[in-house]
C-alpha cells in the first residue's frame, strides 16, 4: 500500500534591528491552506483515507468526532475471511469459476464487470480522480459506501466544515437510515444498474438475503457506539426500503424483455422434489396449482410494522400484495404486475418516513417479537425465503434487547434463534414449515 506523506515548510524572515530597539515581535505564521478541493464526483481511492492521522489508526483515538481508526477496522474483516475488504478474493473461489463457465463469460469471473460491480469498487475511469487510483484487490472500499471523495475530502476535517456540506460535495449521507438502506440494496437485492437476477443463481450464484441491521453491523461497525440511526429503527426503516425498492425492480422487470424475470418468484413453488408429498403439496396453492408465485418474502415482517406505523394502511397494502401475487403468477400480463407494483410502490413511499420516525422501547421490542412468533397460520402458506426473513427479523429484534443487557445473550430467547436458524440454514429443500413454526412458538422474550 502506497502512502503518501506531506510535509509543510515554514519559513521565517528576520529582519534587522537597531540595538537601541527593542526587537519586534514575529508575525504569526499564517495557517497553511487546505490543499484545493477537486471537482465533486470523483473517486481518489482509500490511501487517502488510511493515514494513521486520519482513519487508519490501530486504536480509537477519542480526539475528534469520529474514531480515527475506521479503515483499521474494516480491514479487520480481511483477517476473518468475510466482509467487504475481501469481497474480489471471492471470485478466485471454485463456486464464482462455475457461475462464470456457466453463464458463458468470456472472462473470468475477477475481469468480468458483472461480477466486480458488486465485489469491487467498481467506477469506470473517467470517474476516477487525477491524483486517485482505485484497485479492484481492494474490494468494497471506503468510497463504494460513503461516497466518491475528490469534492470534501480536503475540507471535511476543517474547522467548522459540516457533514451536510460534504453531503452536498457527494458523500453518500449514510446517517439518514433510508438512503444507507437502499444504496446497500443496490448489491444485496438488485438496483436497475446491476442484480443477481435468474441466469445468475441458475448458474450457481447464491440466492440473495438482507436486512439492514444485521447486515450493517457485522461489517463490523467502524463508528462510534449508540447512534440513533442504529438498531431496531435501522431494521424496521430497512424492511420498509426493501420492500419498496423490491417493487421497483418487479415492476422495471416487468417492463422489459426478460420478462418473466423468475428472481422475483419463489423459487421453491418450482424447485422441489417431485418423489412421495412434500409440505409444497400439502398446504396447496392460493390460485391455480403449481403456477410460479411471487415471493412475499419482503412483506412477510414489514405488514407487521406497517400495523404500528400507520394501521390503516396496512389493509390496502394488503389487498396490492394480493393483487401483485396474482398477476406474477398467470406471468401473461407484465403491464398490470408493473401498474401493481408502481401503486404500492408509492404506498411505500409515503410510509417510509412514518416508519422511520418510530420510537422503540425494550416493551415495543417484546412486543413485536410476540406477534412475530404468533404467525404461524401466515408462515403455513408462505415460502422459506419468507421464514428466513422471520428468523433474521427475530435476530435483529432480540439483538437490540442484548446489546442493553448482555446477560440475555445466554438466556433461553436466543438458544431458541439458534434452533430456529437450524430449520432454514441446513438444507433448504428439507424445510418444513409445521418443524419451523414449532421452533418459532419456543421463542418468548
Amino acid at each position: 500500500m502506497k502512502r503518501v506523506a506531506t510535509t509543510a515548510l515554514l519559513l521565517l524572515a528576520l529582519t534587522s534591528v537597531s540595538a537601541q530597539q527593542p526587537p519586534a515581535p514575529a508575525p504569526a505564521p499564517a495557517p497553511a491552506p487546505a490543499p484545493p478541493s477537486e471537482e465533486p464526483g470523483r473517486y481518489v481511492g482509500m490511501t487517502s483515507c488510511a493515514s494513521s492521522g486520519c482513519h487508519g489508526s490501530s486504536q480509537a483515538l477519542h480526539t475528534t468526532s469520529v474514531l480515527q481508526n475506521e479503515f483499521f477496522t474494516w480491514l479487520s474483516d480481511t483477517q476473518r475471511g468475510k466482509g467487504h475488504a475481501v469481497a474480489y478474493n471471492v471470485l478466485f473461489s471454485d463456486r464464482s469459476a462455475r457461475v462464470a463457465r456457466n453463464m458463458h463469460l468470456k472472462g473470468k469471473p475477477y475481469q468480468e464487470t458483472l461480477c466486480l460491480d458488486c465485489h469491487t469498487t467498481n467506477v469506470p475511469a473517467r470517474l476516477v480522480a487525477a491524483s486517485g487510483h482505485i484497485d479492484a484487490e481492494d474490494g468494497v472500499q471506503c468510497e463504494a459506501c460513503h461516497g466518491p471523495a475528490s469534492g470534501w475530502r480536503a475540507e471535511h476535517t476543517q474547522a467548522g466544515w459540516t457533514h451536510e456540506q460534504s453531503v452536498r460535495r457527494g458523500m453518500i449521507d449514510l446517517r439518514n437510515v433510508p438512503v444507507r438502506g437502499s444504496l446497500c440494496l443496490t448489491c444485496h437485492m438488485g438496483s436497475r444498474v446491476k442484480e443477481v437476477d435468474h441466469d445468475l443463481i441458475a448458474s450457481g450464484h447464491p440466492l440473495l438475503a438482507f436486512e439492514l441491521d444485521n447486515y450493517t453491523e457485522s461489517m463490523p461497525p467502524h463508528w462510534a457506539p449508540g447512534k440513533e440511526t442504529h438498531g431496531v429503527r435501522a431494521w424496521a426503516t430497512g424492511q420498509a426500503v426493501k420492500f419498496r425498492d423490491s417493487l421497483d425492480n418487479l415492476a422495471r422487470h416487468a417492463r422489459g424483455e426478460k420478462w418473466p424475470e423468475f428472481s422475483d418468484m419463489s423459487c421453491y413453488n418450482c424447485h422441489h422434489a417431485l418423489k412421495n408429498s412434500t409440505w409444497r403439496q400439502e398446504r396447496g396453492w392460493a390460485g391455480r396449482p403449481g403456477l410460479p408465485a411471487w415471493s412475499p418474502q419482503h412483506w412477510a415482517v414489514l405488514r407487521l410494522i406497517v400495523n404500528r406505523a400507520a394501521p390503516g394502511a396496512r389493509g390496502r397494502l394488503d389487498d396490492s400484495v394480493s393483487q401483485i401475487a396474482a398477476r406474477v403468477a398467470r406471468m401473461n400480463d407484465p403491464s398490470g404486475v408493473a401498474q401493481a407494483a408502481d401503486s404500492a410502490r408509492k404506498a411505500m413511499d409515503d410510509l417510509i418516513p412514518r416508519i422511520d420516525r418510530l420510537s422503540w422501547s425494550d416493551s415495543d421490542v417484546r412486543a413485536l417479537m410476540n406477534t412475530i412468533v404468533d404467525e404461524g397460520d401466515y408462515l403455513r402458506s408462505a415460502d422459506v425465503l419468507s421464514a428466513e426473513q422471520v428468523a433474521l427479523a427475530l435476530q435483529a429484534l432480540n439483538s437490540s434487547l442484548t446489546r442493553r443487557d448482555p446477560r440475555l445473550l445466554k438466556g433461553p430467547t436466543t438458544q431458541a434463534l439458534d434452533a430456529l436458524f437450524k430449520e432454514i440454514e441446513n438444507n433448504r429443500d428439507d424445510y418444513e414449515p409445521s418443524r419451523f413454526i414449532a421452533r418459532l412458538r419456543e421463542i418468548r422474550p
